[in-house]
């Protein structure tokens, strides 16, 4: 499980996730790949987690963070304490194939101008429907999950290209990580992974899904779920930070009045239909987000000015883009079984 270069270094941020541990450490070991160094990154968890990894899996690297950085800030410390050429994202509630590094790893040897690559995702309790096999972003500023609970047929197809990976499980080049930056940390969490993958891909590097490489996933299971206070907070704080740093600037009233349109409209559902009444329990927590990424625009905007010389891709090629996502995701949506 590790080797002596330590080429790929698997990063797991884990917060309060002893349950979860020993499923997604276990299929680490069982890898066909061997060259890769194991770190778990605890942010301040106090359910026992840092002491069960140092006694039932000392090949593990622990790194204990005195208090929850979230899970930008943990990979961070993550990725700055390893040494691989490659940098694997991966969560603590997920079940990695046994080929799955082996099948990372050759697509990405053979491709040395792909940036970054995602895994098949699929559902941790029904294991042939899709999690994700891609994220999309929409023109509303809203990121999806593609193919997401649809029957997986995707194994033996030859990788493709995507607008950019879900962090559940996914391997990044380091060199692009130099280029470009590592996470945000003011995401904290929710959406960090797509502010990177489009930073990427405005930078001019590719991504693709490896459909060979599957890790199964729970899906939010350390955040309370994706219809928590706090995930809706983070959600709306974030759907403007992304826009207001990465969106080319001819597009940005698009997106944001799209936004607000979208957005409006969930409220009103909520209001109404009882089946949204988890989004209508939680409109302070939403309001709390808008009002946080308002008062971030300033630092938003001083973001986009930093980044803004990395920028290979203008307006037109970015709405080709995010045209391309959407395709993909329509292909995917009609794989029913």
């Amino acid at each position: 499980m590790m080797g002596g270069k330590e080429r790929v270094s698997v990063i797991i941020p884990n917060w309060n996730g002893l349950k979860w541990l020993p499923v997604c450490l276990d299929s680490l070991r069982n890898q066909t790949y061997a060259d890769f160094v194991t770190y778990v990154v605890d942010n301040g968890s106090v359910d026992g987690s840092a002491e069960f990894i140092t006694t039932q899996y000392p090949e593990v690297r622990l790194i204990r963070n005195a208090k929850n950085l979230g899970f930008a800030g943990g990979m961070n410390v993550g990725i700055l304490a390893s040494k691989g050429e490659y940098v694997v994202s991966l969560n603590n509630d997920t079940e990695a194939d046994h080929l799955w590094l082996a099948e990372l790893v050759e697509h990405m040897d053979q491709r040395p101008g792909i940036g970054f690559a995602a895994c098949a995702l699929l559902d941790f309790n029904d294991r042939g429907r899709i999690d994700a096999l891609a994220d999309g972003y929409s023109i509303d500023g809203r990121s999806y999950k593609v193919g997401s609970g649809q029957i997986f047929r995707d194994k033996d197809t030859p990788p493709f290209e995507i607008l950019s990976a879900c962090a559940a499980g996914c391997l990044y080049r380091r060199s692009m990580l130099d280029k470009i930056g590592l996470y945000d940390e003011d995401f904290f969490a929710y959406m960090e992974d797509v502010d990177l993958g489009l930073r990427a891909q405005l930078a001019g590097y590719r991504c693709v899904c490896v459909p060979s490489a599957i890790v199964y996933h729970m899906g939010s299971a350390s955040s309370g779920g994706p219809a928590s206070a706090f995930s809706i907070r983070q959600t709306s704080r974030n759907l403007y930070r992304v826009i207001f740093i990465n969106v080319p600037a001819l597009l940005i009233p698009v997106f944001v009045a799209s936004a607000l349109v979208s957005q409006s409209g969930l409220v009103l559902l909520s209001l109404v239909v009882p089946r949204y009444r988890w989004f209508r329990v939680n409109l302070p927590a939403y309001f709390q987000g808008i009002a946080q990424a308002l008062r971030d625009i300033p630092q938003s905007l001083a973001k986009r000015r930093k980044i803004a010389k990395l920028r290979k891709m203008g307006a037109v090629e970015f709405a080709r883009m995010i045209a391309s996502s959407y395709r993909l995701a329509r292909r995917h949506s009609k794989r029913r079984g």
